[in-house]
Parts: structure tokens; sequence; C-alpha cells
């Protein structure tokens, strides 16, 4: 009986195995598709996906990132290829290592509506959790005493990420304005030459910083996220007060 069972376990065993390993590209895929709506809002298409485990390799192509809702239903980003090697071990550890990311970017539509809001600052962003005003200071107080014993007592390290070796391909960046007050879209195209290399990166706003200055769009760039228009909002009304 004790045979049987032993058996049949193994057989089931092997059979989630194989299943695992043949839908395997399928789970990927909804996974990273749902990671990106939660993280940005977006949704993220892929025509092909390859995860091999044994070579610890992820090859994606067809990448199409879509515009937030309120804007023309076509691609924020299409990219030809992103391949990813990385370190199992690291990972499994809750550290992202990535050994080499080569990405080889199609297209990418930037665009400011006419209300001056770009696809690029409706990312979605987290709601933060504001104090409740009927609380009372001694509730806040004990709240508060409660996190720093938990951080305290909680000393596990934040999982770290790099990349080894990052190569960049930036292709066509396209600049939508319909705010530009000329009765039609200000449309200005740029084509940026790669590849833009980088080593050990930690964050990857430092390679956008990199890639936009390098293929001389970073002034465009910057007109229109949220921080220029506030800037550029700050400098105009100070303008109009003198």
């Amino acid at each position: 009986m004790l045979k049987n069972c032993t058996k049949a376990f193994l057989v089931l065993v092997l059979l989630i195995l194989l299943t695992i390993a043949f839908f395997r590209n399928r789970l990927c895929e909804a996974l990273i598709s749902a990671a990106t709506t939660k993280v940005t809002g977006l949704t993220l298409s892929l025509e092909k996906i390859n995860l091999d485990v044994l070579r610890s390799t992820l090859e994606m192509r067809g990448v199409t990132l879509l515009n937030p809702p309120g804007f023309e239903p076509i691609a924020l980003g299409r990219a030809e290829e992103v391949f990813v090697k990385y370190d199992l071990l690291d990972c499994l550890r809750g550290r992202l290592h990535l050994r080499q990311v080569r990405v080889r970017i199609n297209e990418i539509n930037i665009i400011r509506n006419e209300k001056g809001k770009s696809n690029v600052s409706a990312f979605k962003r987290a709601p933060s959790k504001k104090p409740n005003p009927s609380a009372s200071l001694e509730q806040t107080t004990t709240a508060t005493l409660k996190l720093q014993k938990k951080a305290k007592i909680s000393k596990r390290p934040r999982p770290k990420f790099i990349i080894e070796s990052l190569e960049v391909f930036p292709g066509k960046i396209t600049f939508v304005d319909y705010r530009a007050g000329i009765g039609k879209p200000a449309t200005i195209i740029v084509s940026a030459k790669g590849p833009f290399v980088f080593k050990n990166v930690g964050s990857l706003t430092s390679v956008v910083n990199s890639v936009s200055a390098k293929g001389g769009f970073r002034y465009l760039l910057d007109n229109f996220t949220e921080n220029f228009r506030y800037g550029s909002h700050k400098r105009e009304k100070k303008a109009q007060e003198d």
C-alpha cells in the first residue's frame, strides 16, 4: 500500500513539473504583465517570450507598453527585444541581480495633452496613507512606538538591485505636444544612436538621464515631465506678479 502511494506521489510530482515546464512561458508572461500593471497602471503585451531556467535567461520580443487612460490608445513604447540574464541564486535570496540586460527599442511616444499632462507623468502612483484626524494623540504615539519596535526587531536588509551590464538601443523618440497653441499638435522626432552601455547599474533614473543627455533629447524629456511643468508654472506665476 505504501509503495503504491509513493509511486502515485512521484507520478503526480512529475506531472506537475512537466506542466510547469510546458507552460512556464505563459506563466512568466502573465506574471510580468500583472506586475507591470500593478506598478505603473499600464498594460503590457508580449508577442513572444522564452524563459530558459537552465541558462538563467529571459528573452522577450515584441514588447508593447500602452498609453495610460486619457491618452490615445497607442503604444507609449515598443521594444523589438528585451534580453535578460539573471543570477538565479541571488534572486532566490531576495537580491535582484541581473548579469546582462539588452534592450532594443523601436519607438517611444511621449505625449502632452491639452491639460498639460504627459503620458509619462500619468503613471500610477501608490496612494499614500493619510493619518486619521479623529485618532487621539495617545493612539498615534502607541502606533509609532510599535512601528519603531518592529523596525528594530526586523533587521533584514532590503533586496538589492544591480545590473552588471546594460545595453540600450533607444531608436526613435517622438514628442507630441497638444498644448502648443498652433491649432495642431507640435511633433518632434529624435533618432538616438546607440548602443549606450552601462556597468553596475543600481538606478534606472540615472540611466534615463544619461541616455536622454547623450541622445540629445534631455531638454525635451524634462519639458514633458511634471517637475519641469511645476517649475515653469512657478516661473510664469512669478513673471505675472512682477
